[in-house]
């Protein structure tokens, strides 16, 4: 199989090239290289024979100068932060929804398939906040026996406080942000295309993603935030939801990898489809729990701060209900989150001069969804 891989050398991306190319596929990456630590990547590449182009999605042109066929595209490619697209949402839309229109349009005209990394984000904060929670110690919750006692009339579709949020979950409302805007325009595109042209197309609304390679910072990738900064005694910042209560679930990337592997697989059998993906009930964590986890494997503390006000657009608790993936994928999440974090902070001590350079400069507050 010959595989593209768009956003290439970014954390999902250069994962799924590593990954693949280890089971004897041809890949080729195409990245822009604008984020930070994605050019770390380039050296790995011609060891496990995986073709790098410099490239970016907003440009038809790079498309065209891709020579020979593909399979099929994988399009990791996004500019992934909540806030900045506040300032400047034409810079979302151009990476995320132009962008995607024009790997489609590759995939259109030389016949291939294409999987799209979308993003929960393309669920109303209006909607998923006004579903019925609870305050515990250490986490927000959601409230089985309120949803219980709602009339039927009031109960949205998608939805069950057992199993999180499913593919049936409205993606109406407001406060999805300029980047969950960008992708769910791009989500659409992809349905779209699969039934107007036939272009074999598969959604994934992942989760919070994570694990080896990944690169964190304030506005993304927390959860290997928390390990460099708890590694390094760097200082955090909670922000919102009553000092760190909010709740995610956590994909680690092995599983992204074993189950886009599966849906090229079987891409003929399920065009057009979306899948709600992450790790579950299972793999939820508030940022306080996942800070004392971080104290308990470290055995040290870092200094926190906690700022009251909840980001724009941010959501209270998000777990994903991956039964769908279950049902017509036959794939669940294998790594749980302890064993996750062990392999975060295992990469993290072997790249710690890497990081370092990366981290240590600037001695301040990161702050984290």
């Amino acid at each position: 199989m010959r595989m593209l891989i768009t956003g290439g050398s970014g954390f999902v991306g250069a994962q799924l090239a590593f990954y693949f190319a280890r089971r004897r596929h041809k890949v080729t990456v195409m990245d822009n290289l604008v984020r930070r630590g994605s050019e770390l990547n380039l050296p790995r590449f011609q060891p496990e024979g995986i073709e790098f182009v410099h490239g970016d999605v907003r440009n038809r042109e790079d498309f065209a100068n891709l020579s020979g066929t593909f399979d099929v595209i994988v399009d990791a490619s996004a500019q992934p932060s909540l806030v900045s697209g506040y300032a400047n949402p034409l810079f979302d839309l151009t990476n995320n929804t132009f962008g995607l229109v024009n790997a489609l349009e590759f995939a259109r005209t030389r016949g291939c398939a294409l999987i799209f990394c979308s993003t929960n984000r393309v669920y109303s904060a209006d909607l998923v906040n006004a579903l019925p929670r609870r305050e515990e110690t250490t986490r927000l919750t959601w409230d089985a026996a309120a949803w219980a006692a709602l009339p039927a009339e009031q109960r949205v579709s998608g939805f069950d406080p057992e199993w999180g949020i499913s593919e049936e979950f409205s993606v109406d409302g407001g406060q999805h942000g300029v980047y969950g805007l960008s992708k769910i325009m791009a989500d659409l595109a992809c349905q779209e295309y699969a039934d107007a042209f036939g272009v074999p197309t598969v959604i994934n609304r992942f989760g919070v993603l994570t694990g080896e390679g990944q690169f964190g910072k304030s506005e993304q990738g927390w959860a290997m935030w928390w390990a460099i900064a708890h590694h390094f005694g760097l200082p955090l910042q909670l922000i919102g939801w009553n000092g760190g209560k909010q709740v995610r679930d956590l994909l680690f990337i092995e599983d992204v990898c074993r189950v886009i592997e599966r849906e090229i697989e079987m891409v003929d059998r399920i065009v057009g489809q979306v899948f709600n993906l992450g790790g579950g009930m299972k793999q939820a964590t508030s940022l306080v729990e996942a800070t004392e986890l971080m104290r308990k494997k470290f055995g040290h503390s870092v200094p926190v701060t906690r700022e009251a006000e909840p980001r724009k657009a941010d959501l209270a608790i998000y777990v994903t209900d991956n039964r769908k993936a279950e049902r017509v994928l036959g794939w669940s999440p294998c790594i749980g989150i302890d064993e996750g974090f062990d392999r975060i902070i295992a990469w993290v001590k072997e790249n710690e001069d890497a990081l370092r350079d990366m981290y240590c400069g600037a001695q301040r507050a990161m702050a984290v969804r």
